[in-house]
């Protein structure tokens, strides 16, 4: 019998089973707020100043350059159609009007601006040559006429009246004034102002009252009342 240590039977130390780890994702760097932020509002500033730099150079390309010390052309005034067209109507030129104007409508004569001033001294409202009227001649033919002054908010006889002038003998515009009372007397009452030898002459029928350029003074009188 053999003596001896004694052998120690190693007991087999079995590892329990390790269960197998989970997935990692992988990490996804996110870009930095911030400067993702500027980037983006970099490239919105540029493409606007983008757009207005085109929309200058559209804007410049549609002006033609002017040379110093050139003359530019002074656009056309508007002027009013009927004003031109009563200076023409009564042979006067609308490049000058000697006798002034009242209520922007220019004054034809020399009478006609004496009455004007008397019945505005007076405070008479009236107008010169507002309405043109159509009137037919003793020859059938037609012509435009405009009264010479209206007053407003006075009449005769329930009508509104007119006040007309005549200074040679021979006033063509007479025969004018003749066939407006025989189409609108019914509307529109004639006072004819006039020197002494175109009275002797005129028609009767031109007018409903006629009065000499020497008693202006009585005609605006009356008129005020």
């Amino acid at each position: 019998m053999s003596t001896g240590t004694p052998k120690v039977k190693k007991s087999s130390s079995v590892k329990p089973p390790v269960a197998p780890a989970a997935p990692v994702a992988p990490a996804v760097k996110a870009a930095p707020r911030e400067a993702g932020g500027t980037v983006a509002r970099s490239t919105a500033g540029e493409s606007r100043r983008s757009r207005e730099r085109a929309a200058a150079r559209a804007e410049a390309s549609e002006h033609v350059a002017t040379p110093r010390g050139a003359v530019m052309p002074r656009p056309a005034r508007p002027q009013s159609r009927n004003s031109n067209d009563e200076l023409l109507l009564a042979g006067a030129s609308s490049r000058g009007t000697p006798f002034g104007r009242c209520g922007g409508r220019a004054i034809l004569s020399r009478l006609e601006r004496d009455l004007c001033d008397r019945l505005t001294n007076f405070g008479v409202a009236h107008s010169h040559r507002p309405r043109h009227f159509e009137v037919r001649l003793e020859d059938e033919s037609l012509a435009a006429f405009a009264p010479t002054m209206v007053l407003r908010g006075r009449g005769r006889e329930g009508k509104t009246v007119v006040l007309e002038t005549s200074e040679a003998k021979g006033d063509q515009n007479l025969s004018k004034i003749r066939a407006f009372r025989r189409q609108y007397g019914l509307e529109f009452y004639v006072c004819l102002v006039a020197l002494e030898e175109v009275l002797d002459e005129v028609q009767l029928d031109t007018y409903d009252e006629a009065t000499s350029a020497m008693d202006v003074h009585t005609l605006v009188s009356r008129l005020a009342d």
